[in-house]
């Protein structure tokens, strides 16, 4: 009879390493990965220990600390795309505007 607890103990390596990635930009998109392979390990994991009458506070921290490294990531994938992107906007607009003046 499967138990959960190796699922729900993979959810909540997952959901550990997802927050520790989240904060480095490009990597954040291990840590989005991982921070949905975290939640499924958990969800699966939260089923199979109902199933077998055991507790599921491993499932449900694995759960949640998916979710939060997944938050996390996402928002620091968005905000620091949307960053280099606005940055490199004002270079090129920079590098036009001396140009213009240079010639």
């Amino acid at each position: 009879m499967k138990t959960g607890k190796g699922l729900s103990i993979a959810a909540l390596v997952c959901g550990i390493v997802s927050i520790i990635l989240a904060w480095f930009y490009m990597v954040n998109i291990v840590a989005i990965i991982l921070g949905v392979l975290g939640i499924i390990f958990a969800v699966i994991g939260m089923k199979q220990a109902k199933a077998a009458g055991l507790p599921t506070g491993l499932a449900t921290a694995g759960l949640v600390l998916a979710i939060i490294g997944l938050v996390f990531a996402s928002i620091g994938f968005l905000s620091c795309t949307v960053c280099v992107c606005v940055s490199g906007g004002c270079l090129t607009k920079t590098v036009n505007d001396l140009a213009q003046y240079a010639g």
